[in-house]
């Protein structure tokens, strides 16, 4: 059996370096031999082989060691949920993953070798006495044509060599493929180790020259490398009428010896190559999966995106080694089988999850294409591999051809049939039938390309035409669920999803609620340091009524004007109504020119000091819709759909949302009893372009900053300096202060956004809004654990699996509301944030940081940290940054 392992070479897929520089000083090493330049024909003895036998291999076409024992099926018994009914059926066929090559190009041998590989060279005078060590070049970068990245030439004094070569190139940096040193004499080796998560592994191949000798001087010999697989490659599948309906999560192979050691053949034909010092156990995973066993028969297990999973594994025994293959299912149940038999380099294993009952000899299996972008209109290959087992162990051909095609329906989470038409975007499969075989079959599907829609444009409208609210000298109150002149409920930011005629109540942030005095929102028995015990107003005095020109009635506030806006003419003709604890700012907002954006409004007394501002935001009614959240503790939260201040300048999209799925149903046309069928899936991805911001604050500060640097009628300052303090920061609402020691001493309360908060730990499930909160009506400033659940394990993440997210980084996370059983998401975007140094936009579509309410020092706030490498849900970040908000529901 060792001779079985060990007769094919490594093979993999990397990306490799290339050298732009040439060494002159060796090209001109020898005169007179200039164009003898050693080069390399290239050959993958798998793929040629195909190609020669137009698909039909017979056994032994690529490797001769195997016998039919070798490739015949077995039946594995598993232990665990529903093993009375189910088995794992292990097929074997010659070749990693062997493709059919189509007509046009069987004449042409295809290589997999796509990339840069390692080449050593060995010479001598003569055959007898090249050298047993690589002193003419070692692990030289080689173009994939075969030419060496540094050319070399050959020697008319030194005219015999042996060469080696690796796929792919070896690299220092990546230590799980070394290559022997090169002061090692003998055949070369490699100490290779097996990545245990597959999305990381690699497979490798190898070749030798042989003995070649340049005989003509000026003119290089012919130098052949046929490329050998020496791993194995395992694929898993789902049966075909399973009698249970589950999602499978997980699949890995366990107690599986990782790391070995390689010896490469001295000999063209890869004979004496062999597999030695085996050792290391590991569990080799497969995460991220949803497969169910009901909708993706006979279907070759796949990613989330469309990409195809193969692991490669080192061959080796597996008869009473106690290794095992572990299914998981999303509801928690799992399997697991004791796997027999030996892994054979050069071999692709199926282990597919059956019935006990059911007939294994025809297999059939689909693999997916990958998703096709909306602007593409090809996708890549689709796979289908059909054949029967002989009782010879011989794989013989069953013809397959399409049935039907369906197309998902969203809406009801269901297949619709459309029989034999195509749905309208999906307008070709180019191969609907094959003749079967071992190797697969390959096809391509055509696809609409889909336009881009500006709604944008729709976005707007909205707003435009909603029906208007109040009329000229009859204001709509917002603080008032019907808009009348009784004073409700009070705060910093109000939303606004229609055009009219509008006032809002001259009160410190929330200090009215239910329509009483909120005396809680500005001051608290809390003494100390760190606390602020009576909020202040913008004279620095102690707030001891809710009303602002009550406070000040001496010198009220009797103008208004425009800080700053990030559309044009949002908000026209402010007014002040100084009547006491009934005073209003009043102000138009045209149907003309509403749209989604913000404004910053503020109040003056006679001599044009700011007593106060707040926060208009023009968005949908449904921006403040709220979302069930679950943190990593298991506390509930609600957040708001849109965070505070969104705004959409560009939204471009497709007229789809969500991706456009169609399947082919494909079946045998022969079978033992019911004829095996299967599905190839296409899916055309959604796109989006959106240009977009949020409001941005800094910490205890109930001031929004505009999130984008083109505003109108703006007095918005970027960098105050280091001039914070309370009473500069509420009559400057426009200025932006910068870092510095003030942070620490005139703005280092602890409860400036939550009121009972005395200490940086304060873990509350609930904050006590203050008059500094910058939240609308009915939300306060997250908790300090709102974030935790962005992770798996409520801490910074230090794997990306471990970010609690469907699906890749998307200038943000989509991460889910509890867990990835979670039925919604929710969009955190790299909003970017201004700088304490200066108040500039950084990281934009980069980073994004999210405030929570619990500062992380006298001088820091807690937030969430995003970025496409970590996801911090506590980070400490300097107060002076400016952060978006997701408002958390009271």
């Amino acid at each position: 059996m060792k001779n079985k392992l060990s007769t094919l070479l490594l093979a993999g897929v990397a990306t490799l370096t290339m050298f732009s520089c040439v060494d002159n000083d060796n090209l001109n090493e020898n005169n007179g031999d200039n164009d003898a330049l050693v080069s390399f024909g290239v050959n993958d003895v798998q793929t040629r082989a195909i190609a020669v036998s137009g698909g039909t291999l017979t056994r032994g076409a690529i490797n001769p060691y195997l016998s039919s024992e070798d490739l015949a099926p077995q039946k594995l018994e598993v232990k665990g949920a529903d093993a009375e009914n189910l088995c794992i059926i292990e097929t074997t066929v010659e070749g990693v993953n062997p493709v059919q090559a189509d007509a046009q190009t069987r004449a042409n041998v295809i290589k997999n070798i796509t990339e840069n590989f390692s080449a050593s060279g060995h010479r001598g005078t003569t055959e007898a006495n090249i050298t047993t060590k690589p002193e003419w070049f070692y692990n030289e970068p080689t173009f994939s044509n075969g030419k060496l990245v540094t050319p070399r030439k050959w020697s008319w004094a030194i005219p015999h060599a042996r060469f080696y070569a690796v796929f792919p190139q070896v690299k220092d940096e990546y230590t799980k493929i070394k290559l022997s040193p090169e002061t090692y004499e003998g055949s070369p080796y490699i100490e290779f180790e097996a990545e245990t998560e597959v999305t990381n592994q690699k497979d490798l191949m190898t070749a030798c020259s042989g003995h070649v000798h340049y005989s003509v001087q000026g003119t290089a010999p012919r130098t052949d490398l046929d490329f050998r697989h020496a791993l194995t490659a395992i694929k898993f599948a789902v049966g075909q009428n399973l009698s249970i309906n589950k999602t499978i999560s997980k699949v890995e192979i366990r107690n599986a010896l990782s790391k070995g050691k390689y010896t490469l053949s001295d000999k063209f034909d890869g004979t004496g190559a062999k597999w030695e010092n085996l050792s290391d156990a590991k569990t080799f995973k497969l995460e991220g999966l949803a497969v169910s066993t009901k909708q993706n028969p006979n279907a070759v297990l796949t990613g989330n995106d469309g990409d195809n999973y193969t692991f490669y594994m080192i061959p080796q025994e597996l008869t009473g080694k106690n290794i095992t293959v572990y299914v998981e299912f999303a509801d928690g149940s799992k399997i697991e089988s004791t796997l027999k038999g030996s892994w054979l380099a050069g071999t692709t294993k199926t282990y597919k999850l059956s019935e006990k009952n059911s007939t294994w000899e025809y297999t059939l299996e689909t693999t997916n294409p990958a998703n096709v972008a909306y602007n593409q209109d090809q996708s890549n290959d689709y796979l289908v591999t059909s054949y029967r087992n002989a009782p010879d162990g011989t794989k013989q051909p069953v013809k397959w051809k399409a049935v039907g095609f369906e197309e998902y329906d969203r809406a009801t989470d269901s297949w619709t049939n459309l029989g034999t038409n195509k749905p309208t975007w999906l307008t070709a499969m180019s191969k609907e039938d094959g003749e079967g075989g071992a190797t697969a079959e390959s096809g391509k599907a055509t696809i609409t390309k889909a336009d881009l829609k500006d709604l944008l444009t729709e976005y707007n409208k909205v707003l435009q035409t909603a029906t208007e609210k109040g009329a000229a000298g009859n204001y709509y109150n917002l603080s008032n669920a019907n808009g009348g002149d009784a004073i409700q409920n009070t705060a910093n930011s109000y939303l606004i999803s229609a055009p009219g005629y509008y006032r809002i109540p001259l009160v410190y942030g929330n200090a009215v609620k239910g329509g009483t005095t909120n005396a809680s929102s500005y001051k608290t028995a809390h003494t100390g340091t760190d606390i602020l015990s009576n909020f202040k107003d913008h004279l620095g005095n102690d707030i001891t009524t809710p009303y602002i020109n009550m406070q000040n009635a001496s010198n009220p506030a009797t103008q208004a004007s425009i800080v700053w806006m990030d559309q044009k003419d949002l908000v026209d003709g402010l007014t002040v109504t100084n009547n006491g604890d009934k005073s209003f700012v009043n102000f138009h907002v045209s149907a003309a020119n509403i749209k989604n954006g913000n404004a910053v409004i503020a109040v003056k007394s006679a001599d044009g000091t700011i007593m106060w501002s707040w926060h208009l935001w023009f968005d949908h009614s449904d921006a403040l819709s709220t979302i069930a959240c679950t943190n990593h503790e298991g506390d509930n939260f609600k957040v708001t759909k849109n965070i505070l201040g969104y705004t959409l300048y560009k939204w471009k999209s497709t007229s789809y949302e969500s991706p456009r799925v169609a399947r082919m149903k494909i079946e045998q046309e022969v079978g033992n009893g019911a004829k095996k069928s299967a599905y190839i899936t296409i899916t055309q991805s959604p796109y989006a372009e959106r240009e977009y911001s949020t409001a941005l604050y800094q910490f205890g500060r109930k001031d929004a900053f505009p999130g984008t640097n083109t505003l109108y009628e703006s007095t918005f300052v970027e960098n105050g300096g280091n001039n914070i303090s309370i009473v500069n920061a509420i009559q400057n609402p426009g200025t932006f202060y910068t870092d510095g020691n003030k942070w620490g001493t005139e703005y280092r309360y602890f409860n400036l956004w939550s009121m009972q908060t005395t200490s940086q730990t304060d873990a509350s499930k609930t904050l006590v809004k203050t008059v500094y909160d910058p939240c609308p009506v009915g939300f306060t400033m997250p908790p300090l654990k709102t974030f935790s659940g962005a992770t798996t394990t409520g801490k910074t993440n230090t794997n990306n699996k471990d970010i609690n997210a469907l699906g890749n980084w998307d200038q943000g996370w989509h991460f889910y509301a509890k867990d990835s059983s979670s039925p919604s998401t929710v969009y955190y975007p790299a909003i970017g944030s201004r700088t304490a140094s200066a108040g500039k936009l950084y990281g934009v579509k980069d980073r994004g940081y999210y405030w929570v309410g619990v500062p992380s020092s006298t001088s820091a706030g807690n937030n969430l940290d995003i970025r496409n490498t970590i996801v911090i849900p506590a980070n400490n970040l300097n107060r002076a940054v400016g952060c978006s908000i997701r408002p958390v529901a009271e």
